[in-house]
């Protein structure tokens, strides 16, 4: 029998080693790069930014955005990378910021003070004065925070000294008449009243953290969104990839992701006090680095872990996805779309219920675009994509493709309500849960996940600490600061860098 002859086994050797598709490790990596160290980034369970459907280039759930100015952490990764300026360039501001749409109400929240008090005053003249002062309150506990966060303080924290400093550095954040920002909420009295509610259910599209949300979350989120709402051509994953380019750019290394395809991690070799290599899907390399930074979620790296691990486990045990986002695209011409409707939109049955499918809804308004093969793809100017959301449970995927068409339909019917008889002006209709390609997995299959955390949490926001058992292992995901949603992965991404560089000493000098 002949022998077939497989080629050696190599080594390819960094000093930075970023695993999994999510936000905060490209920020990670990013930054690394830029400061002279060598990396390479694995697109483990990456998606790319569209799937396509029937010839359109389709999202696969809503993204609502922030300025690159609305927080610490995004502006300070965002200008170290040169970034801030095209970043503030390819985001559409949503018309207005947000949209509230309730059974016998339509109001607009846009960013301006004084247009926000006019809305309030045609919706509810009697409550008007009330609502605009708390919407002040709002804005003056999400400023009062930012010179706190500035500092990337370390959340969560790690033993009793960072626990006191933190406290000293939220106590220092200038109390305005509410209180401190961890403790004061700004709409305290008025929570029954229906904008108010409103607004907190709305909170929950900008959060990945389920349950009752603490003060700091809200003022956190809620602040971000009165300071302006964005859209982006891809949502979520276009944005991470323009901060991933600059890896490569930085002559890192990139595996996967884009044309490429995917690079799925099946193994991370592990000692009893570091990280020391990757396996790779059809690679046959091992890829060897001085740290490793985790960016994907705790099902995901239970996958590649050894089976025998027992330090790592408990850390991914105690965060738990519990709902996500399921999505329905619809492309319909541009006539279906009522003139008073905005790009982003939450919907809801009753303003005081849930935030479950059946009465809360995350409507976002895009333009539709054909398939090319290549680029953004080509705008249709008659048409528009609908990408309506709503919260169904984690394991919705695993119940099947019936269940998945079922959940589809209830999104329909919450639609309906929103958009009176747009099925008249329907071209195309999909899931992406079922039209998506499935041997993509991981990650992309929570596009927004809200996690459960079991433990004990800083400010109510925090989840994974972002230093693990092993010394040169990391985490930079979004369930390090679920609770503070996109701000939370900058700062996620930001502090990881920080601990890298301080382990690994000062690169030898920008590339």
């Amino acid at each position: 029998m002949a022998q077939i002859l497989k080629p050696p086994t190599t080594q390819r050797v960094y000093d930075v080693c970023v695993i999994g598709s999510q936000l905060g490790g490209a920020v990670a990596g990013a930054l690394l790069a830029r400061r002279g160290y060598r990396v390479l980034h694995i697109d483990h369970d990456g998606v790319g930014p569209s799937y396509v459907d029937g010839g359109y280039l389709l999202p696969y759930a809503p993204a609502v955005l922030f300025g690159p100015r609305q927080t610490p952490a995004a502006e300070a990764a965002l200008v170290e990378l040169g970034l801030h300026v095209d970043v503030g360039r390819i985001l559409e501001p949503s018309a207005p910021d947000l949209q509230l749409l309730l059974p016998r109400h339509r109001v607009d929240v846009p960013r301006d003070p004084q247009a926000r008090a006019r809305e309030l005053e045609r919706e509810w003249p009697a409550d008007a004065p009330r609502l605009a002062a708390a919407m002040g309150s709002l804005e003056r506990l999400f400023a009062s925070a930012n010179p706190f966060l500035k500092e990337i303080p370390p959340l969560p924290p790690e033993g009793q000294g960072e626990r006191r400093l933190l406290a000293r550095g939220i106590r220092a954040a200038a109390p305005g008449p509410e209180g401190h920002v961890d403790e004061a909420r700004p709409f305290a009295g008025l929570e029954d009243h229906p904008f108010v509610a409103a607004l907190l259910t709305s909170q929950r599209f900008l959060s990945y953290l389920d349950g009752e949300p603490s003060p700091f979350s809200l003022n956190r989120l809620l602040g971000c969104a009165l300071h302006g709402t964005f859209r982006m051509p891809g949502g979520y994953e276009a944005y991470r990839e323009l901060i991933r380019r600059r890896i490569a750019e930085s002559r890192g290394e990139l595996l996967g992701g884009g044309e490429s395809g995917a690079a799925v991690v099946e193994a991370l070799e592990l000692d009893a006090q570091k990280a020391i290599s990757v396996r790779v899907a059809d690679h046959k390399d091992y890829f060897v680095a001085r740290a490793f930074v985790l960016a994907t979620d705790a099902p995901a790296v239970r996958r590649f872990l050894p089976r025998d691990e027992a330090r790592l486990a408990p850390l991914l045990d105690a965060v738990k996805p519990h709902r996500q986002l399921l999505s329905v695209n619809l492309v319909v011409k541009k006539g279906a779309l009522p003139p008073a409707l905005g790009t982003t939109v939450v919907a809801l049955r009753d303003a005081g219920g849930s935030d479950d499918l059946g009465n809360a809804v995350l409507l976002q308004i895009l333009p539709a675009r054909r398939d090319t093969r290549r680029g953004p793809g080509e705008v249709v100017a008659d048409e528009r994509v609908v990408c309506a959301a709503g919260f169904v449970p984690a394991d919705a995927r695993e119940r099947g493709a019936d269940f998945l068409a079922g959940v589809g339909e209830r999104v329909l019917a919450a639609v309906a309500d929103a958009v009176p008889f747009f099925e008249r002006h329907l071209v195309r209709q999909s899931v992406p849960a079922l039209a998506a390609a499935q041997e993509r997995r991981g990650s992309r299959l929570l596009p927004h996940p809200l996690y459960q955390v079991a433990g004990e949490q800083a400010f109510g926001v925090t989840g994974l600490p972002y230093r693990t058992p092993y010394k040169n292992l990391f985490f930079a995901g979004r369930e390090v600061l679920p609770g503070l949603g996109l701000e939370g992965e900058f700062h996620a991404g930001v502090q990881a860098a920080a601990a890298v560089g301080a382990l690994l000493g000062k690169a030898v000098g920008r590339k």
